[in-house]
């Protein structure tokens, strides 16, 4: 009894039996894989379970082959044989649209559809447009690809999410890095499109750093180097052989998608030399900051003198109160002043003696 159960899970998981508590629909038994409205009625009535959830309530976050699967279930539950549900499942195309009749947003994988239709650079492009911001229900949305590996993983797992078999397409091979170094430079940063809404159209912007990085040349590593991490001011921080080896190490994995094939570790002469540019730079600014500070210095200094030798020629002149006439007339009222105020005291005594 134990293994006919497991059997019959087993045939109901492969869709050979119908699954148990799965609500049959008389719309998917003779659906034309074609036809868009009978398509869409038999994925608006087949249920699962009791018989109110709707088996594709996720559409909206599955690939396609997710989706093929569900509608093989609900063939095979309608009545028809396995071999006879394969003969009438419906294209990715045809499941993206219904997608988009559902949920009223288009499906993430939806622009990878039709490989080898566009330009690789322009197909590409579609696909990660509306793929990255909806990846995993718009899960990867806030961090952004960057490297040409994470771009170009993006891009295959949206070719395989837009297939049956979740594999990548006939005649696929991996795209330079130089392409995806050209599409990332136009990018720009964008908000995930709102419900209903298209992506946002792409906004130039430069070369990513790692683009410099390409034509990796072990033959002349010095120059490389200088033309990968540059000479700016943001690799100062880098202050020993180690330092430089990750920072181009992590440079060379974002240009490539990994390490090239000639790659060699980074000799550290060669990291030193890079480094000793740095140094001598800094050393000469610090130089030339203390020789302008010097001639502030003396700027100051030479102004201060020739205005002391001004005041010497040319003394400015005296206010009013401060002319040596005015000076003794104060004095001589304060003379006046105590020698009148004394003879009244005289006179005053004199008078009181007499009487």
């Amino acid at each position: 009894m134990i293994r006919r159960r497991v059997v019959f899970s087993l045939l109901a998981l492969l869709g050979f039996a119908p699954p148990v508590g799965a609500v049959g629909s008389a719309d998917c038994a003779a659906t034309d894989p074609e036809n868009f409205e009978q398509v869409y009625a038999c994925m608006s009535s087949f249920r699962r379970g009791s018989g109110t959830r709707n088996a594709f309530a996720n559409i909206a976050v599955q690939d396609c082959r997710s989706i093929r699967m569900n509608y093989l279930v609900a063939l095979t539950t309608s009545g028809l044989t396995r071999e006879d549900a394969k003969k009438r499942v419906p294209s990715c195309a045809l499941f993206a649209r219904v997608a988009k009749e559902m949920t009223g947003k288009d499906a993430s994988w939806s622009g990878c559809l039709e490989f080898g239709s566009l330009p690789l650079k322009d197909h590409l492009a579609r696909c990660l447009d509306r793929f990255i911001p909806g990846d995993d229900g718009g899960g990867r949305a806030a961090r952004p690809v960057q490297g040409c590996g994470e771009v170009l993983s993006a891009y295959e797992r949206g070719l395989r999410s837009a297939t049956g078999e979740f594999a990548l397409p006939e005649g696929y091979a991996r795209p330079d890095c130089a392409l995806v170094a050209d599409y990332l430079a136009g990018q720009a940063p964008q908000p995930a499109p709102a419900q209903g809404q298209e992506p946002p159209r792409r906004q130039p912007q430069g070369q990513p750093q790692w683009a410099h990085c390409l034509n990796y040349d072990p033959a002349n590593l010095p120059a490389h180097l200088r033309q990968c991490l540059g000479t700016g001011p943001d690799m100062r921080r880098l202050k020993e052989c180690r330092q430089v080896q990750a920072t181009y190490t992590e440079r060379l994995i974002q240009a490539y998608g990994g390490l090239p094939d000639n790659h060699l570790i980074l000799p550290c002469p060669v990291a030193d030399e890079y480094l000793a540019e740095f140094r001598a730079q800094e050393e000469a600014e610090k130089q030339a900051a203390l020789e302008r500070q010097k001639q502030a210095q003396q700027e100051q200094r030479a102004a201060l003198i020739k205005r002391i030798e001004a005041l010497r020629d040319q003394p400015p002149a005296r206010p009013f109160y401060a002319q040596p006439w005015v000076t003794w007339l104060f004095l001589a009222l304060i003379f006046g002043g105590v020698s009148r105020l004394a003879w009244i005291r005289i006179c005053l005594r004199v008078s009181g003696g007499s009487r």
